[in-house]
């Protein structure tokens, strides 16, 4: 009987120690996920806020001697590898320093001579990859040994070509265009986005690094630019990494404006053509990556309380920027078509994400601004020096705020404040540095500071209610400095007499809604008015005008005073209050 009570208790203490390794195992393989995922560019998932509840044997065995052998807790795998990290990245990169240094120090000294230096680099290069590939386990510190190897072999073939004279152009150029290829296929077969990304830069910088005038054309250039570009495509259309993305749109981009410098018919049409097909590409491919993994990132993001960031939403409004301006520079077109141009493009732009359904619905929003954002520009590059583009650009501006309240978008909100505020300072220093054209009231100009100013006020209509009483504010002392701006022919008079009346109307509204805030603004109006009318009018007005501008406003501060009872709505919380306070003049006045 004790035999088997003994056995017993070494079962249940050996079930205890199990689950323990088991539980140590997930906690390493949960560090590695991470440590993967954060190198591959994929984001990780949340983990649940409530943890999993432990087995019985487990909390058996919490109460036993703890173990020697203690695995790392998540917030301990992440500043380890955090620290391991940067350590990789300070040392690949003073290696990599060292070995220039090297280089150059034996060069000068003359210790060895070219050809062999070039051997030396490559026999760095490729121990650096070996090394990385043996300690694939190390994920971190092999892609950054694997890295730095590729980055000997860019370096030493580009000495090799510019500085030592060792290799050949028609040597030097296949080999680069190998090593970009083997880039690319490491980076499918290690799932490493670093590797990727280091086979787009060499492989868009090879023309500049191996640059030789009698072999470069422009639209060789552009040919070899695209492509590189569809390389990068179509790993991003299996992969869909971000870093891949961005470095291939920003380079791409560089080496293309490099290409522009022709001027041959044939080669414009196909440097054209090719412009184009970048701009598609940089256009659908991101969206149409995301609608099609949609199921996956919907299943990888369930448990974020957020939606998942939709993929290469920060270079949608530059990708047609650049793609105009580009062909705009290619074919010499003037301000005029330039602008035309680009306000076509924006109404593409902005009718796509309005009426195709099938668009993602981050994209929708995303392609409505760079839509608004061509628009502008085109208006402003066709009529720079006209001052009424005001007009357009402040409707545009209401229809952001539209669109930030449709879509519900707080990155719209903001660019629509920025928008809003830049407008605002271009429309002050307008009517700072600018007089008013005549005749008063009857002008272009002042319709389109109408056309401005009622933009504004509508806007207000799709802004949250904590941020209305700031545009509020703010278009009150922007609407009185417009009121002196406009009426500054006709006198200083003037613009005292639409002051008072402003106040006077901003009362009766402030009655009528029963609103504090608009009676206080009134209030603060009159006051300024009075202040004026004492302070200037006084002085500068002529005699006949001084004495019906006082007598005007007297008479209607009487008027005021007597309706004033009649003008003002009181609520009825209001109403009880003053009633129970006067009791006898509340009965003698509504008998």
């Amino acid at each position: 009987m004790e035999d088997r009570d003994d056995l017993r208790r070494r079962l249940d203490n050996l079930e205890a120690a199990v689950a323990a390794l088991q539980r140590s195992l997930e906690i390493l393989q949960t560090a590695i996920f991470r440590e993967d995922r954060s190198s591959s560019g994929v984001p990780e998932p949340s983990t649940p806020s409530t943890p999993p509840e432990e087995p019985a044997a487990i909390k058996a065995q919490s109460q036993a001697p703890e173990s020697p052998l203690v695995a790392p807790t998540p917030a301990q795998a992440d500043w380890l590898q955090n620290w391991e990290l940067w350590l990789n990245r300070l040392g690949i990169g003073l290696l990599l320093l060292g070995i220039g240094f090297l280089f150059r120090y034996a060069v000068e000294l003359g210790w060895i001579s070219d050809a062999v230096l070039v051997a030396m680099g490559f026999a760095i290069g490729t121990a650096l990859m070996g090394l990385g590939w043996r300690l694939q386990r190390r994920a971190i510190l092999s892609q950054f040994l694997q890295g730095g190897g590729l980055a000997t072999y860019y370096l030493t073939i580009f000495a090799g070509y510019q500085f030592l004279r060792v290799m050949p152009w028609g040597v030097a150029f296949p080999v680069m265009v190998l090593l970009t290829l083997g880039a690319f296929f490491m980076s499918l077969r290690q799932n490493r986005a670093i590797f990727a990304v280091i086979g787009v830069a060499g492989g868009l910088g090879t023309p500049l690094l191996l640059y030789n005038p009698e072999t470069s054309r422009p639209l060789a250039l552009a040919s070899y630019t695209f492509l590189i570009l569809l390389g990068s495509w179509a790993i991003y259309a299996v992969k869909g990494w971000r870093s891949l993305l961005l470095s291939t749109f920003w380079l791409g981009w560089v080496m293309l404006r490099v290409s522009v410098t022709v001027q041959h018919v044939d080669q414009v049409v196909a440097l054209q053509g090719i412009l184009g097909l970048t701009w598609l590409g940089f256009t659908v491919l991101p969206p149409w990556y995301q609608w099609r993994d949609r199921n996956s990132a919907a299943e990888l993001y369930r448990p974020q309380k957020t939606s998942p960031q939709p993929y290469g939403q920060t270079i949608a409004p530059f990708n047609p920027l650049i793609a105009l301006s580009l062909s705009a520079a290619l074919w010499g077109w003037s301000a005029t078509i330039t602008g035309r141009m680009f306000i076509l493009f924006g109404v593409l732009y902005l009718g796509t994400s309005l009426l195709w359904r099938r668009l993602p619905p981050p994209w929708r929003w995303v392609y409505s601004l760079t839509g608004l954002v061509l628009i502008a520009f085109g208006i402003v590059v066709r009529s720079s020096s006209n001052r009424f583009i005001l007009a357009p650009l402040a409707i545009e501006g209401l229809i952001l705020h539209y669109l930030s309240q449709h879509y519900s978008s707080r990155p719209l909100r903001i660019i629509a404040h920025l928008w809003w505020g830049l407008l605002s300072l271009g429309f002050v220093g307008h009517l700072l540095f600018t007089g008013a054209d005549r005749p008063p009231l009857w002008n272009l100009a002042f319709v389109t500071h109408l056309v401005v100013l009622g933009a504004a006020a509508v806007s207000t209509r799709f802004l949250p209610p904590p941020t209305r009483p700031l545009y509020w504010t703010l278009g009150y002392g922007v609407t009185m400095s417009w009121i002196q701006h406009e009426l500054a022919p006709l006198g200083t008079g003037a613009a005292t007499l639409v002051w008072g009346l402003f106040g006077v109307g901003l009362l009766i509204a402030g009655l009528q809604r029963d609103s504090a805030a608009v009676r206080t603004v009134a209030l603060i109006t009159l006051i300024i008015t009075l202040g004026r009318l004492f302070l200037v009018d006084l002085i500068n007005l002529a005699p006949v005008w001084r004495v019906l501008l006082f007598m005007g406003f007297g008479l209607i501060f009487l008027l005021l005073s007597y309706f004033f009872r009649a003008l003002w709505r009181r609520s009825p919380v209001e109403s009880s209050r003053i009633s129970e306070e006067f009791p006898n003049k509340q009965s003698k006045e509504n008998p």
